[in-house]
C-alpha cells in the first residue's frame, strides 16, 4: 500500500493536506481537482506492481472500451473504492492495450457519450444503474460488463466480491481472536443492482452468522443512515454514551466499509478509548483509508485487482467470441491484518 510520503511525492501535495483529503476532512478547504488527484494516486498506488495474468491483445489490435462510473465526484470522496476500482479496471485494460474513454450520462437526452467521440467495442460499468442508464449503455455497445453489481444476469456479464466469504472471514477471525459480543455498523438498506432500495446484504449475512453461533455469540447492530465518516462519529458517539453500567456491549465492531471503520475509530478516540486496547475494528473493503490509519485498520480484502482483470477478461471474450453464455465471476476476499484487532482470548 502507498504511504503518506509516497503519495507527497507523485502528487506535490503535503502530507497533512493528503492525510485530511484521504479522511474525508469536510473543513479542509480544497478543490474538486485536488482532491480527485490525491485519491486517483492513492488508488494507483494502492494496487500497484502486481502483474496481469491474462493474455495482451494481438500486435497492433486496439480495442476500444468504454468506462461508465456510477458515483459521481462527491461519492467518491466519501468512499473512494469505486475510485480505486476505475482505476485498478484502467490499469488492465492499459496492460491488455484496450483503449479506454470515460462515458457521461446526459440526464436530459437520457443517453451516454463521450468526450472523445468513438465507436466502442465494449463497456465496463463500475456499480449499481438504473434500468434506464442500462438501456442507454446498450446503445453505445452491447457488449456490457458490471463489476459489483450483476443486473440481468441472463443478459450481462459481471464481477462481483464474494460478500458473504467475507463477512464469514471477517467474523472466524474475529471470533478465534475471543470476540463473542460483536457489532455490525452500517446501513439497514442499501441499493440492489438496479438502484432499488434494498436490504443491506452484509449485515444479513453478519446476523445468519451471528444466528448460526446460537448463544455464543451476541450481535449488536448499530443502523447508520449514512456510511460517512463523520455521521458514523456522530452515532457511535451516541451509542456508546447511551450506554448504562448494566448493558451489555460489544468488544468488536466490523463495519460496512473503510470510511465506517474510520469513523467508529475517531468517535471511540474523540471518547478517549483507544483501538484495539478497549475495543477492536475490523473493515470492509482495505482501500488506502484504511492503511493510513492509527492504528492501521484490519481489514477483509475485496482483491479489486482481481475483480478488474476478470472483468478485463470477460469484456475481451465477449468482443472476439461470437456468443458467450452470460458469466457471474465472484471473487473470494481475504484477510488484511493491520493493529485494530485485539486478541481477548489469552
Amino acid at each position: 500500500m502507498a504511504t503518506l510520503r509516497e503519495l507527497a511525492e507523485i502528487t506535490g501535495y503535503s502530507i497533512a493536506t493528503i492525510s485530511r483529503v484521504l479522511n474525508g476532512d469536510s473543513t479542509l478547504k480544497v478543490t474538486e481537482s485536488t482532491r480527485t488527484t490525491i485519491l486517483e494516486a492513492a488508488g494507483r498506488m494502492s494496487y500497484a506492481g502486481r502483474q496481469s495474468v491474462h493474455k495482451k491483445c494481438a500486435p497492433g489490435e486496439h480495442r476500444k472500451i468504454g468506462i461508465v462510473e456510477m458515483a459521481g465526484a462527491r461519492e467518491l470522496e466519501k468512499n473512494p473504492y469505486y475510485l480505486y476500482l476505475k482505476g485498478s479496471v484502467e490499469k488492465s485494460c492499459f496492460s491488455n492495450e484496450l483503449e479506454t474513454f470515460i462515458l457521461q450520462y446526459d440526464e436530459k437526452r437520457g443517453s451516454y457519450h463521450c468526450a472523445v467521440p468513438k465507436e466502442l467495442d465494449g463497456i465496463i460499468a463500475i456499480g449499481q444503474f438504473q434500468t434506464e442508464k442500462i438501456e442507454a449503455m446498450k446503445k453505445c455497445s452491447p457488449q456490457i460488463v458490471f463489476i459489483d453489481a450483476s443486473p440481468f444476469p441472463r443478459e450481462f456479464c459481471s464481477v462481483l466480491p464474494d460478500y458473504e466469504l467475507g463477512i464469514r472471514l471477517g467474523m472466524d477471525y474475529l471470533i478465534h481472536q475471543g470476540h463473542r459480543k460483536i457489532m455490525f455498523v452500517g446501513p439497514e438498506f442499501t441499493t440492489d443492482a438496479v438502484c432499488r432500495p434494498s436490504p443491506e446484504i452484509r449485515r444479513r449475512i453478519f446476523l445468519d452468522y451471528a444466528a448460526s453461533c446460537g448463544t455464543d455469540v451476541e450481535a449488536f447492530l448499530l443502523d447508520t443512515a449514512e456510511a460517512q465518516t463523520e455521521k458514523v462519529m456522530e452515532e457511535v458517539t451516541a451509542y456508546i454514551n447511551g450506554l448504562k453500567e448494566s448493558d451489555s456491549r460489544p468488544t468488536a465492531f466490523i463495519t460496512f466499509n473503510d470510511p465506517t471503520a474510520i469513523g467508529v475509530l475517531q468517535g471511540l478516540q474523540r471518547m478517549g478509548y483507544q483501538a484495539p486496547e478497549d475495543f477492536s475494528i475490523l473493515s470492509y473493503n482495505d482501500t488506502a483509508l484504511a492503511t493510513i490509519m492509527k492504528p492501521q485498520i484490519s481489514s477483509i480484502c475485496l482483491n479489486i485487482e482481481a475483480m478488474a482483470e476478470n472483468a478485463v477478461w470477460l469484456i475481451r471474450r465477449l468482443i472476439e467470441e461470437d456468443y458467450m453464455v452470460p458469466l457471474k465471476i465472484s471473487i473470494s476476499p481475504s484477510l488484511q491484518i493491520g493493529e485494530s484487532v485485539k486478541n481477548i482470548s489469552r
